[in-house]
């Protein structure tokens, strides 16, 4: 019996538009009226409001969330944080300024930031962010970085692969220090703690709720959902997803522009149609 689902967002649960699709939606809720949890697992910050303008209708579909690749566990109201070590920031970040056009932002609690380049207004704007949200990349802003990203240009434009040597690289330097991932058909480099990762937020909360892994799915098209993917039965990869992920996934659904998620959900559950 399916107890929990969780649904990574970008490319499994949102669509092109940064939606939840009609048919995901009455998924969930049919999934949740037969007794099942659900929560979200993602790289993106708490901060849904903002950044995908959430609102009730869509924060009343799940029962908490994973944030930050498993660096923030949002229950309820209640948050709960572990930060990345300072010396995988530093490491990162002494990458980042030897590679020309490569960028690197620290995401904190809360709203805050800090960004190698300059967040100018429009910038500002495209991130939902106030000036008072912005920080320099310093000592104080390292210590309390939840996780880091590095990229091309801006995270919010359209932007090239980023080199593979400067992911080796960057991993080889963070090694025992921080989980270094690729994502983004290589176009993001993520570092977040050692500590934490989708599986092990899964698992903390698998745990809380004494269920067996048996009795939880996971939802997830790219590297980064890989793990956690690999280690549940019930694990659906999305038909968009990347070839590893699909191939680690007990069951292959449609892309998320179709109704993967409904189609998953119905396979997990063991029954004929969650639409």
């Amino acid at each position: 019996m399916l107890r929990a689902a969780f649904f990574d967002l970008d490319g499994t649960l949102l669509n092109h538009e940064k939606q939840i699709p009609a048919s995901a939606r009455q998924a969930i809720l049919r999934c949740r009226a037969l007794g099942a949890r659900t929560y979200i697992v993602t790289a993106r910050s708490p901060r849904l409001h903002k950044t995908l303008g959430w609102t009730d209708a869509e924060f009343t579909l799940f029962d908490g969330g994973i944030h930050s690749n498993g660096a923030t566990l949002r229950l309820g109201e209640e948050l709960t944080h572990c930060y990345l070590n300072p010396e995988a920031v530093r490491c990162a970040l002494e990458r980042v300024r030897a590679c020309p056009g490569a960028e690197m932002s620290l995401h904190m609690p809360g709203e805050d930031h800090a960004f190698t380049f300059r967040m100018d207004e429009k910038r500002m704007e495209r991130w939902q962010l106030k000036p008072e949200n912005v920080h320099p990349i310093n000592e104080a802003t390292i210590s309390r970085t939840l996780k880091a990203l590095i990229y091309h240009g801006d995270l919010k434009e359209e932007r090239p692969p980023l080199p593979a040597e400067l992911a080796q690289a960057i991993a080889a330097d963070c090694e025992g220090f921080a989980r270094v991932l690729v994502t983004d058909q290589g176009c993001t480099i993520q570092l977040v703690p050692l500590e934490a990762g989708k599986l092990a937020a899964v698992e903390r909360i698998r745990k809380q709720l004494g269920l067996a892994v048996e009795e939880v799915s996971v939802f997830g098209d790219d590297l980064n959902d890989l793990e956690m993917i690999a280690h549940y039965p019930r694990s659906v990869a999305m038909g968009n997803g990347h070839e590893q992920v699909k191939a680690a996934a007990g069951f292959v659904t449609a892309s998320n522009e179709e109704d993967g998620i409904a189609l998953g959900l119905a396979w997990a559950m063991g029954v004929e149609s969650c639409r």
